[in-house]
C-alpha cells in the first residue's frame, strides 16, 4: 500500500517550492499563539544578532595584522632597560573611561583612519604594551568601508524579515560602520551595537554624543543610498552640542528626586519658580528604572489594545511630505514594524489620561484642580466641551530607534512634563540669547530654528543651544513655548502631560501669539481647547485660595487670552469671534511695563505680586450665591 503524502494539495509543486510553502504554513499557525508568536521574534533577533557577531569574526580573520608601531623616543619616556612601561610611551595603549564625557563633541574622521569605540578597549585603567596585544584583538579592526551582508540566510521561521538590500551591482556601497567586539557589550553608554541590523539599518552609521554615548544615525536604506541623510546631518549637529552641565548651565535646573522626595510643596514652588523665569529643570530618578521590553504584552499591560487604532509618523513619508507624515495602522501594526530595520515609526498621541504627571506634582495643574475641578457648582457645564480639556493631562509616546524630531515648541501653550520610561532620549533646548527683545524679533528668530543646516551661523548668534539626556524615570518639565528637538536613539515608552498654571500664563500667551502667526512651521501637534480651561481659570478667580500666587502680567495675560480670545487661535484653525472689547491699556502695560518703554522688560519677567485684596473687591460681587 502506498504511503499517503501528508501535504497532496502541494504534491504539484517541486520540492523547493514544497518546502517553503510548508515552511510559510507553519509560520502561519505559529503566530496565531500571541507567546509563540513572541517566542519567534525574540528567537528571530537572537539569530539577527549572532549572524553579525560571526560577520565580524570572519572579517576579522581575514584581516591584515596590522605593522607594529616602532618605540619613539619622547623626553620623558622611561628609559629602555625598564621593564615598566611608560603611559605617555607611544608602544602603550591605556584604558579609556567610560564614563568621561568628550565635551569637544564628535570629530570628523576620514572612512580610512582606524577607530576606536570605548567598547573596543578591553580593560579600564590598565596599561598594556602593544607588542603583547594578539595580532587580531577587535581593538584594532579598522573602518570597513563594504556593506555588510543581509541575515536573511539566518531568519526564523516567522512572518518577521530583515528588509535590508543584500550586496549587487544595482547598490552602492554603504556608509561606513565602525566594528565593535563581538562579546555581549558591556559599555552602557553604546547604544548602538545591539540594534544595528536588528532593529535599524545595517549600513546605519554612528556618532559619540558630548555625553559619552554613542548612538545610531537615522538610516533608510533606498535605492543604494540613506534617503533619511538630512536626519543623520541633523543629529550628527545635536551630538556636537554641549551636555547640559548641573553646575554651570544657566538655563536648565538639575535635581535629583530624592533630595526633595519628602517636600512636595517646596519642589512645586521651586519648579513654579524655575518655570516662571523661563528655564527647564530635569528631576532625576523620579521613578525607578525598568527592565522590559517594547511589545504588545508591555503595550497591553498598560491599557493600549493591540489591536487599538493609532495615528503612526512614518519617515519615509516624512521624506516625501513632511507636512503630513502619518499613515493609519494598529499597535500590533507598530510593534511588528519596530522589528524592520528599514522603517522608522513613532507615535506621539497615545491617551494616558492621568498618568503624565507624578501624583506629588499634581497640584501644578491649576487648569484642572483649580479650573475645572472648582467652578462647576457655580458654573455648570451646559455646553459641549473639547475632550483634549482633559486627555492633555496625560498622553504616552512610542518611538521605534532612529527617531528625530526637528526644533519646535508645544501648541497652545501648555507647561510639558515628559518621562522616558523605556529607552533614553536625548532632549535638545533652545533659549534666545536676548530675553529683551521684541515680540516681532522674536517671532523671526523662531524661524530660523526650522532651518537648522542651512542657516547654523546665524541660528548661533541668537540662541544658547544645550542637550539633556534623559535616562530612564528622569521627569524633565519645560515652561510653555519652550522651543526643543529631541533624538530618540533606542525603542522608547515614554509618559507626559501639558498643563496650565496661573503663575506662567505671560509665557501661555507668548507660545499662542506665535501660534497664531506662524504655528504651522513652529509646532508639530496643534491643539485647540484651551480657551475653554482658560475661561474656568478666569472663573475661579473669585474664590482663589490666598495660598495661590498671583502675578500681574500673567494675570494680565490669561484676561487678554480669553476677552481677545480670537487672537490666539493656532494658525489653520477655526476663529471664533466674541465680543471686542477695549485692551488698549492692559495690553501697553502688559508688553512694555509700566514704565511703557521698550527693551526694558524680558519676555519672560512676570511683574509684581497681584494685590490680592484689590483683586478681591473687584472680584466681590462674583462671589454672591
Amino acid at each position: 500500500m502506498p504511503r499517503q503524502v501528508k501535504y497532496p494539495e502541494l504534491s504539484h509543486l517541486s520540492p523547493k517550492s514544497r518546502d517553503a510553502e510548508i515552511k510559510r504554513m507553519w509560520r502561519a499557525k505559529k503566530m496565531l499563539d500571541p507567546d509563540e508568536a513572541q517566542r519567534l521574534r525574540e528567537q528571530n533577533r537572537k539569530d539577527k544578532r549572532n549572524s553579525r557577531a560571526n560577520q565580524k569574526l570572519k572579517q576579522a580573520a581575514n584581516a591584515e595584522p596590522p605593522a607594529k608601531r616602532r618605540r619613539v623616543t619622547t623626553p620623558d619616556a622611561i628609559p629602555s632597560d625598564s621593564h615598566a612601561p611608560a603611559s605617555n610611551s607611544p608602544t602603550v595603549m591605556a584604558g579609556l573611561s567610560h564614563d568621561a564625557p568628550n565635551t569637544a563633541g564628535p570629530s570628523n574622521i576620514p572612512n580610512s583612519t582606524t577607530v576606536h569605540r570605548p567598547s573596543d578597549v578591553i580593560l579600564d585603567h590598565v596599561l598594556v604594551p602593544v607588542q603583547t596585544l594578539p595580532s587580531r584583538q577587535f581593538s584594532d579592526i579598522s573602518v570597513t568601508t563594504e556593506p555588510l551582508h543581509s541575515t536573511c540566510d539566518v531568519e526564523v521561521m516567522t512572518d518577521l524579515r530583515s528588509i535590508d538590500p543584500s550586496p549587487s551591482p544595482n547598490n552602492h556601497a554603504a556608509p561606513s560602520t565602525p566594528l565593535t567586539p563581538l562579546t555581549p557589550h558591556s559599555d552602557s553608554k553604546d547604544l548602538a551595537t545591539d540594534i544595528i541590523g536588528v532593529q535599524v539599518s545595517s549600513y546605519s552609521e554612528t556618532v559619540k554624543w558630548s555625553s559619552g554615548f554613542t548612538t545610531v544615525l537615522p538610516c533608510i536604506w533606498k535605492n543604494g543610498k540613506n534617503i533619511c541623510q538630512a536626519d543623520a546631518d541633523t543629529v550628527r549637529y545635536f551630538s556636537q552640542l554641549p551636555e547640559s552641565d548641573p553646575e554651570s548651565s544657566t538655563h536648565v535646573v538639575h535635581i535629583h528626586h530624592h533630595d526633595w522626595s519628602s517636600r512636595p510643596e517646596e519642589l512645586r514652588d521651586l519648579i513654579a519658580q524655575t518655570l516662571r523665569e523661563g528655564k527647564c529643570i530635569v528631576i532625576r530618578g523620579t521613578d525607578k528604572p525598568q527592565a522590559a521590553t517594547l511589545d504588545v504584552d508591555y503595550l497591553e499591560d498598560r491599557g493600549f489594545s493591540q489591536l487599538m487604532r493609532v495615528s503612526i509618523h512614518d519617515v519615509e513619508e516624512r521624506t516625501r511630505d513632511y507636512t503630513y507624515p502619518q499613515v493609519e495602522g494598529t499597535i500590533e501594526e507598530f510593534i511588528r514594524n519596530l522589528d524592520d530595520p528599514n522603517k522608522i515609526q513613532f507615535i506621539l498621541d497615545l491617551p494616558y489620561t492621568g498618568a503624565g504627571i507624578p501624583e506629588h506634582l499634581r497640584q501644578f495643574d491649576h487648569g484642572i484642580v483649580h479650573g475645572w475641578n472648582q467652578t462647576t457648582a457655580d458654573y455648570p457645564i451646559d455646553a459641549k466641551v473639547h475632550p483634549d480639556n482633559f486627555l492633555l493631562n496625560g498622553w504616552a509616546l512610542a518611538h521605534h530607534p532612529g527617531v528625530v524630531t526637528n526644533f519646535h515648541h508645544d501648541s497652545d501653550g501648555g507647561v510639558t512634563f515628559v518621562q522616558p520610561v523605556l529607552g533614553k532620549k536625548m532632549w535638545v533646548t533652545a533659549f534666545p540669547k536676548n530675553e529683551k527683545i521684541s515680540r516681532t524679533t522674536f517671532l523671526r528668530h523662531s524661524l530660523q530654528l526650522t532651518n537648522l543646516l542651512e542657516i547654523r551661523s546665524n541660528i548661533e548668534a541668537n540662541w544658547d543651544m544645550e542637550v539633556v539626556t534623559l535616562l530612564e524615570g528622569d521627569l524633565f518639565i519645560q515652561p510653555p513655548g519652550q522651543y526643543h528637538a529631541a533624538f530618540t536613539p533606542m525603542a522608547s515608552f515614554a509618559k507626559g502631560a501639558h498643563c496650565l498654571n496661573f503663575e506662567l500664563m505671560h509665557e501661555v500667551e507668548l507660545s499662542r501669539h506665535v501660534d497664531a502667526n506662524k504655528g504651522n512651521f513652529l509646532t508639530n501637534q496643534v491643539h485647540e481647547h484651551s480657551i475653554e480651561t482658560l475661561e474656568r481659570m478666569i472663573l475661579h478667580l473669585p474664590r482663589a485660595s490666598s495660598h495661590t500666587r498671583l502675578f500681574t502680567r500673567p494675570l494680565i495675560a490669561l484676561c487678554m487670552m480669553v476677552i481677545d480670545a480670537h487672537k490666539y487661535v493656532a494658525a489653520g484653525s477655526d476663529k471664533k469671534n466674541p465680543a471686542q472689547r477695549d485692551m488698549d491699556k492692559a495690553n501697553t502695560v502688559y508688553r512694555l511695563g509700566p514704565g511703557k518703554r521698550p527693551g526694558v522688560q524680558s519676555l519672560t519677567y512676570p511683574g509684581e505680586p497681584v494685590d490680592r485684596e484689590e483683586l478681591a473687591k473687584c472680584l466681590q460681587q462674583f462671589t454672591n450665591f
